[in-house]
């Protein structure tokens, strides 16, 4: 029997002579390496577009686009930055590149995204910007985290890489903050072959400097300054955006039904805990989160019937060199980091696989228990 595994090359194999077609007819089309700027331009305003703003800048990864962002908003050395417990390590790591110090706040059990009111208490003097990342596919409260922003007078900076295309009160998100930065990583709906990135930008010099600094080879005392260089989305990566978003509803439709299977199926298990979309949210999913306080022994029962599973990287307050951060307890994110798993979902999955997976699950519960 076939292993149930993360095969987010379902979605490019899908695609593949739809790919070749855009990249011969695009080259033919092109008379030099420059006119790759003009492609460029076209899909940052197709994208723009679809997210419900005014400009976006298409970047060489979502990495590169926080860094950016926060470079953008004037964060530096001496400053704070207030990210959530719960996210991925880059999300850290671009505060600490710009010589700031993160400070991560715990999520609420109830979603697992940031709580907006331990953002309110970690706000100090020092404070320049909030990072919101909307985690799972899931929406943070931009509104309670927009306005405890407007306040203070703090950078808004939404993380959008691992919820691309979800949405809040009906608008998407990446239209509620100062600045919002993407993935196009191999495993999220609209995907590239392998990376590329995007930003949402709502003010005109912060554009400008953006993409300045992706020029910055021109103007070597920028570069020092920058401290890396910032390089464009790469044509390969820009051919797969292209033909993909032509299918992305396709492609959406597909991990939502994935979803509902697993909501269904997974929500009345006794001992299991899953997440569904609070009122007037809508997530696409870039992975499913269950939590059992037998984590470790489910992932190795479904590991031996095959199904490939995956345990949460660390939080935050969790890594050694972000220890001394630390302000306060994070039962939330400690109890995530003990307790959770991430089941198979990918664009184009077949019901068939979740089911196996989903009996799989049901199967160790029966045996043992909550």
């Amino acid at each position: 029997m076939a292993a149930v595994r993360y095969e987010s090359v379902l979605v490019e194999q899908a695609f593949v002579r739809e790919y070749s077609s855009e990249l011969e007819s695009t080259l033919r089309k092109m008379a030099g390496l420059n006119d790759i700027k003009g492609l460029v331009r076209d899909f940052e305003k197709q994208f723009a577009d679809y997210i419900g703003v005014k400009q976006a800048v298409a970047v060489n990864s979502g990495s590169d686009a926080l860094k950016m962002a926060l470079m953008a908003c004037g964060v530096g050395p001496g400053d704070e930055v207030i990210v959530p417990d719960l996210t991925y390590q880059a999300v850290a790591l671009a505060v600490f590149y710009c010589g700031a110090k993160p400070l991560s706040v715990d999520a609420s059990k109830k979603d697992l995204q940031m709580d907006p009111a331990l953002i309110e208490k970690a706000v100090t003097k020092k404070t320049k910007a909030v990072i919101a990342a909307h985690m799972f596919g899931r929406a943070c409260d931009v509104n309670a985290i927009a306005e405890i922003c407007r306040r203070h007078k703090l950078a808004f900076i939404e993380d959008v890489c691992q919820a691309e295309s979800s949405q809040y009160n009906g608008r998407m998100l990446g239209s509620f903050g100062d600045m919002a930065v993407f993935s196009f990583s191999y495993y999220k709906p609209l995907s590239s072959c392998g990376g590329g990135g995007g930003m949402v930008v709502c003010n005109n010099d912060h554009e400008r400097r953006i993409r300045h600094w992706m020029e910055d080879w021109r103007d070597d005392v920028e570069l020092l300054k920058t401290g890396q260089r910032f390089a464009p989305m790469s044509f390969m990566d820009l051919i797969a955006l292209r033909v993909k978003f032509s299918h992305l509803k396709k492609i959406i439709d597909s991990r939502h039904q994935i979803k509902a299977f697993y909501e269904m199926e997974l929500g009345s298990l006794k001992g299991l805990t899953i997440f569904k979309d609070r009122p007037h949210t809508e997530s696409v999913a870039q992975n499913f989160v269950i939590c059992h306080s037998r984590r470790d022994q489910l992932v190795e029962f479904l590991t031996s019937q095959g199904i490939m599973v995956q345990k949460p990287y660390l939080a935050l307050h969790q890594m050694s060199v972000l220890k001394e951060n630390s302000r306060c307890l994070f039962p939330v994110s400690s109890w995530y980091a003990a307790n959770a798993l991430h089941l198979p979902l990918y664009s184009f999955m077949s019901l068939d696989k979740a089911k196996r997976v989903v009996d799989a699950c049901k199967e160790f519960i029966e045996a043992n228990g909550a």
